[in-house]
């Protein structure tokens, strides 16, 4: 039988309006500095004013209220809400009305607390089952050109946010670089650098810890400042770590003005959407060097014999298919000189070590798309599209020379010399082969031999 009644709940340290009889009209959210309501939200203790006149506190909410009744709502010492009671002047409140306001309230907070512990429960087997399908949808795709992309939707459909970020450690160079965006920022920060304690995703690098903030547009990391849509943001930012080693970060924000934006829960779900993130990013890495190993020579890095046969026919295919416009292909096949010698003399360590610098010079002096290998214990093939017969034989003169004048550090500190002799062809439109091509590169290596080693020989 009151005519006005408010039930606002403490939340994040607001007091929301969830409940009201008789207002024409109520704020959603309530300050809980001002009122009567503010008053009993921060000291958790009861308020009975008989004539709203009298107390500073009050605010009106309706203009025939001449009595008011705010109580806690109380559960393990914590405040959770406040229940008030406005009535008017044919029908003051008493200390009877604040003894039942009182009862109600306590009954307010039981169900409170069961029906949050229930939600909870029902909100982390959510959580739960989401990472479950997160985790197939992380391992799914280990490719590097689906993976990144395919983990930031699956982590956005755990973990709803206005802005996703995800930094993931270049094995090449060191340097932490966005590898995905999603929301209010611009797909062209992807391959941006971000440096170790810049931004959201820096921090948490950094100390390798959740990290919680609220960033204005000039704490964003410079390269992206005017890639994103949002001029402040609360964001979350959670290292990616495997074995102790910190290969990124993900980084998640919403606009709102809440803070924090996230909950325990969800903080808690933003750590293990990172162990398993690092999971399926060490999974990927391993497959990438797995297949790495599949191809190429473990002791110079260059491909091995079985990668090159299948790459040369595949460009023999290509080459076959644009019959218009046929480039030029050649070959130079290379020995070092008294390998077997040598290894006898200086061990195969040192042996190891000449290998090792050839495969040097040959990296540094060939185009990345060249098809270069080792192709034999001391034999190492280079085919050349684009490139004449004499093209290739002036570069193969060009690397025996610089061989011939450099001197390579012995395993011992001794200083090791080396020669180098080769053999140099051009694929005979005649008979477009690997098999034609490899044997006239050998044939012209035969003769450099025979004439004393150390040359270059052309057929």
């Amino acid at each position: 039988g009151y005519p006005y009644l408010a039930l606002a709940l403490l939340e994040r340290g607001r007091l929301e309006l969830r409940a009201q009889l008789g207002y024409e009209s109520l704020p959603a959210e309530l300050d809980p500095e001002r009122g009567v309501l503010g008053r009993v939200a921060r000291s958790g203790e009861p308020a009975f004013v008989a004539d709203v006149g009298s107390d500073p506190d009050y605010e009106p909410r309706s203009p025939d209220v001449t009595s008011e009744i705010a109580v806690p709502i109380t559960a393990e010492g914590q405040t959770l809400g406040v229940l008030s009671i406005e009535s008017t002047l044919e029908t003051p409140l008493a200390a009877s009305d604040l003894r039942l306001a009182q009862t109600v309230a306590e009954r307010l907070a039981t169900a409170l607390v069961l029906g949050r512990d229930q939600h909870a429960l029902a909100e982390r087997a959510r959580a739960f089952a989401a990472l479950t399908s997160f985790a197939r949808a992380a391992n799914s795709t280990l490719a590097s050109e689906h993976l990144f992309p395919g983990l930031a939707d699956a982590i956005l459909a755990v973990m709803p946010a206005d802005v996703l970020g995800l930094t993931v450690v270049d094995p090449g160079s060191g340097r932490y670089l966005v590898r995905a965006v999603r929301g209010v920022v611009s797909p062209v920060a992807v391959g941006v650098e971000i440096r170790v304690g810049e931004g959201i995703s820096g921090r948490a690098i950094e100390s390798g810890q959740l990290t919680m903030a609220r960033l204005e547009r000039p704490q964003y990391p410079a390269e992206v400042q005017d890639l994103v849509d949002a001029d402040s943001i609360f964001m979350a930012g959670v290292p990616v770590i495997r074995d102790g080693v910190v290969l990124g970060a993900i980084a998640l924000g919403r606009l709102t003005d809440r803070e924090p934006a996230f909950s325990a829960l969800e903080t808690e779900v933003m750590t293990l959407l990172a162990g398993q993130t690092a999971l399926a990013l060490a999974n990927a890495r391993l497959l990438e060097e797995v297949s790495e190993l599949a191809i190429r020579d473990s002791l110079t890095g260059l491909f091995n014999r079985r990668h090159f046969d299948a790459a040369f026919d595949f460009l023999l295919t290509r080459r076959a298919r644009d019959r218009g416009d046929r480039r030029p292909v050649a070959a130079i096949l290379f020995d070092l000189d008294y390998f077997g010698h040598f290894n006898k003399e200086h061990g195969h360590q040192a042996g190891d070590a000449v290998l090792r610098a050839f495969a040097g010079i040959l990296l540094g002096r060939f185009r990345a798309s060249d098809l270069l290998a080792r192709y034999g214990g001391e034999e190492f093939l280079v085919v050349l599209e684009g490139a004449t017969l004499a093209d290739a034989t002036r570069i193969a003169d060009e690397i025996r020379r610089e061989v011939e004048g450099i001197s390579i550090d012995g395993p011992d500190g001794s200083a090791l010399h080396a020669t180098v002799s080769a053999g140099c062809a051009a694929l005979n439109d005649d008979e477009p082969s690997r098999e034609a091509l490899l044997r006239a590169a050998d044939v012209g290596l035969f003769m450099a031999k025979r004439a004393g080693r150390n040359q270059v020989v052309a057929v």
